[in-house]
Parts: C-alpha cells; sequence; structure tokens
C-alpha cells in the first residue's frame, strides 16, 4: 500500500522589493495622516508588506527615516530663487518656512523635539544668516536674529494650529478671561479683543515679521 505523503507547507518567499523612495513617501503618509506619534518601522513595515528589518536595511532606524521624510520634503525649500536685497531676503525665506509649515502640523511635532530640519531648510538658515552678516552682522548676531526669528514662527504656527482645533466662530478661553476681567484693569487688551478670535493669520505674521527685522536693524550690531 502506497504510503500517504503529507502536504508539504508552502515556502515563504523573500519579502517583496521596495525601494528607499517608496518607504520615504509611506512614512510621510503616515505622519501626515497620524502625526510624529502615528510613525512606527512596525506598522510601517506592515503596510509596505515587508519586515521592520527590511527598512533598517534600507533607511537606517526611525531617527534616520524621519531626517530622510524631512530631507525630501524641503528640497524645494532649498531651490528658492531669493532676491539680492538682505531684507526681502530674510523676509522670503521666513515667509517660505511659515507657508510651508501652516498646512504641514506634523513637521512642527518633529521639529519641536528638537536637533531635526530637512536639508532644504537648513540652506534657508544659512542663506538667512548670510543676509544678515551682509547687513554688517557678526555671525553670532546673525544666529541670535535667526533664533529670535524662528521663534517667533514657531509662535504664530502654534497659534494657527489651535484655532484650527476650536469650533469655527467660538472664542478662545484667553479672550473670555480678558473680557471676564474688564477694560479696567485690562485697557489695550479689550482694546484689540475684537482681532483677538481671529488668531493668527499670513497678514499678522508678515507685519509681525517686518516689526521684528526692522528692529534688529535698528539696534546696535
Amino acid at each position: 500500500m502506497a504510503e500517504k505523503m503529507e502536504p508539504r507547507s508552502p515556502r515563504l518567499g523573500r519579502p517583496p522589493t521596495i525601494t528607499s523612495e517608496q518607504i520615504v513617501e509611506e512614512a510621510k503618509r503616515q505622519l501626515q495622516s497620524g502625526g510624529a506619534d502615528a510613525l512606527s518601522m512596525r506598522a510601517l513595515a506592515k503596510s509596505l508588506g515587508t519586515t521592520p528589518m527590511a527598512l533598517y536595511r534600507h533607511v537606517g532606524d526611525k531617527e534616520q527615516l524621519i531626517s530622510a521624510v524631512l530631507d525630501a520634503y524641503s528640497q524645494d525649500l532649498g531651490s528658492l530663487v531669493l532676491p539680492q536685497d538682505q531684507v526681502e531676503r530674510i523676509r522670503l525665506i521666513f515667509t517660505a518656512i511659515f507657508e510651508t509649515l501652516a498646512s504641514e502640523r506634523w513637521i512642527i511635532e518633529l521639529l519641536q523635539r528638537g536637533g531635526r530640519g530637512g536639508s532644504g531648510a537648513v540652506v534657508l538658515v544659512d542663506r538667512a544668516m548670510a543676509a544678515c552678516v551682509e547687513l554688517g552682522m557678526s555671525p553670532r548676531r546673525a544666529l541670535l536674529v535667526y533664533r529670535a526669528l524662528w521663534n517667533y514662527t514657531l509662535g504664530a504656527l502654534l497659534n494657527i494650529y489651535d484655532d484650527s482645533a476650536r469650533p469655527e466662530g467660538s472664542v478662545s478661553p484667553l479672550a473670555i478671561k480678558i473680557r471676564e476681567i474688564g477694560p479696567a484693569e485690562l485697557p489695550v487688551l479689550n482694546e484689540v479683543l475684537e482681532d483677538w478670535p481671529a488668531g493668527t493669520t499670513t497678514d499678522g505674521y508678515l507685519e509681525g515679521l517686518d516689526i521684528l527685522i526692522d528692529g534688529y536693524l535698528r539696534s546696535p550690531a
């Protein structure tokens, strides 16, 4: 009597071939949809139909992957055509950064954790500081000016995100508090209270940016 053959288990094939570009693109998609906390090498590997080890071979660890995503996203910033006028150059650089980040909250989440930045954005930082040096500032002072303008930009962006999370037409808790305290105690804040619900707009950001740039140029180098 012929011996009954046991069915063989199917052999597992090799993970599908993927490229670094595919990994970076999928990582960017996950960051856009779920923010910085949503990105994990395990979840990324699953969505690409491969293994975490395959990802590590292509892009290194998670921190290196995030750096690659920021490099890819900021690529166009590095090729921005800049004007000859130094003040206009600084203004254009920070306007480009502001407009880029205003629509991509996940990038701010990554940058807030420190020590990160896309290569294209780093080029713009150098160009902004170079404009300051051309205006007579020392490199150290140029760095201080850049940091001040960046902190202003970051604060403006966080205000935008805060406003977008609030129901349309609602008033911020801080505006309510100002109204409750009243004009006798807070005369100037109450005078501008009508502008408070609007939060930060692009026009408002640019107006503040011009004030800061002008102030730094007027102060001793």
